[in-house]
């Protein structure tokens, strides 16, 4: 991930240098010796600085990311564990207790906020965007199935009625899961309205009529304009 150069008068004091600024274990660090370096006459002329090339392994983040996120859940009066894992650019957190309700929060709003700090603090230490997904007691899968299991429950509505309904408020990608569902759906179109955090998505019923006014379609969570909209703040997710 991170790539350094750096120049010291021998490899091992290149490594060291590494180690400090790094806060890291040698084990945690990739090192290519670019040039061994040399003393030159009498240690004097003509020397050579050693130049080594550090790159950032993954044990190196899962274990600042550990040590961060126990500075967090050392204030939550629960006995928890985590694993923590890199695969590519994402580092994967999966925090797992009896009682973790309080760190998934209302509409996972505390486990939404944990990712979020864990995210800025992680691409502090890498020079390329990383991206930190954080699941507590399996909450994300289920939390997908129930909006999943709603999605088609008002999708069913609005074709009974004919008319349209609204949702609660969702995150970006619960809106995302509702219009992926209601594609699937004829004569119905979604789209969301509001402003975050009240943002929510809209099912209706489509006859000729509103077609023809709006012209817009959800295919697979994506917006397909025909005609301009009336609607205000209605857009793809």
């Amino acid at each position: 991930m991170k790539l350094d150069t750096i120049k010291a008068q021998s490899v091992e004091e290149a490594v060291r240098v590494a180690i400090l600024r790094y806060d890291a274990y040698e084990d945690e660090l990739n090192i290519n010796i670019v040039e061994k370096g040399s003393k030159g006459f009498l240690g004097f002329f003509g020397g050579k600085e050693a130049v080594i090339e550090v790159q950032l392994l993954p044990t190196y983040f899962e274990r600042k990311i550990g040590e961060y996120l126990e500075g967090i859940l050392k204030h939550f009066d629960k006995e928890v564990i985590y694993d923590i894992s890199v695969v590519r650019k994402t580092i994967l957190v999966n925090i797992k207790g009896i009682d973790v309700s309080r760190l998934i929060g209302r509409h996972g709003k505390t486990v939404s906020a944990l990712q979020h700090i864990l995210g800025i603090y992680a691409n502090r230490l890498s020079d390329v965007k990383l991206n930190v997904s954080v699941d507590v007691g399996n909450y994300k899968e289920e939390r997908r199935q129930s909006v999943e299991s709603l999605a088609h429950k008002m999708a069913k509505l609005a074709l009974q009625k004919k008319d349209r309904v609204e949702l609660e408020p969702m995150f970006a990608k619960e809106r995302r899961i509702v219009h992926e569902v209601v594609s699937k759906y004829r004569n119905l179109r979604s789209y969301s309205v509001g402003l975050e955090p009240y943002r929510r998505v809209v099912i209706e019923y489509e006859t000729r009529k509103n077609h023809r006014n709006y012209g817009r379609r959800w295919v697979n969570g994506r917006q397909n304009n025909h005609r301009k909209s009336t609607r205000n703040n209605a857009t793809e997710v």
